[in-house]
């Protein structure tokens, strides 16, 4: 469970200022959920576990750079690993599948999250594949395309369709 009076800004404020501790709280608050995250994107716990370790290395090593006006600092630490681990899957660094992994039940997500992975997982399977194939494995539009058998045309509205109920999802 995310402790909701965990401050990713201040953490993030500290490892810029090279604090070794600071790292190791949001290491210690994060790391479970990232590790889950990347092991659904990977479909490998060793592959998973590096994503993870790099990820936290880029944190270190950026943490100066990061800008509140841009999103949360905890959405912040999460967009380096998923670019991390996108990164693994297009380098072939991770093991290839046939089939995309996208999960059939989401992860359970607390915050504000809940709510948008709720209405996710109430979306017509049409339209929530597509969108969870191109955020756990980063597939382009004409991939999925390809691999769902409907043109590029349709699977935009399919998805602009899903993202639009996932925005009347949004608190306020």
């Amino acid at each position: 469970m995310v402790d909701s009076s965990f401050d990713y800004h201040a953490a993030l404020s500290a490892c810029a200022q090279g604090d070794p501790a600071a790292l190791q709280r949001l290491y210690a608050q994060e790391a479970p959920r990232m590790l889950a995250l990347a092991n659904i994107m990977l479909g490998d716990q060793t592959a998973a576990q590096n994503a993870v370790h790099d990820a936290f290395v880029l944190v270190w090593k950026n943490a100066g750079s990061y800008d509140s006006r841009t999103g949360s600092a905890r959405a912040w630490i999460y967009s380096i690993m998923r670019y991390r681990t996108l990164s693994m899957l297009r380098r072939s660094l991770a093991p290839a599948s046939s089939a995309p992994v996208t999960p059939s039940v989401l992860p359970a997500y607390e915050d504000g999250a809940a709510g948008v992975a709720a209405a996710l997982q109430q979306q017509p399977d049409g339209s929530r594949k597509p969108v969870l194939m191109a955020f756990y494995n980063g597939m382009n539009y004409s991939d999925i395309a390809a691999r769902l058998g409907c043109s590029v045309a349709e699977l935009r509205n399919r998805v602009r369709s899903c993202l639009r109920a996932l925005r009347e999802c949004e608190p306020a």
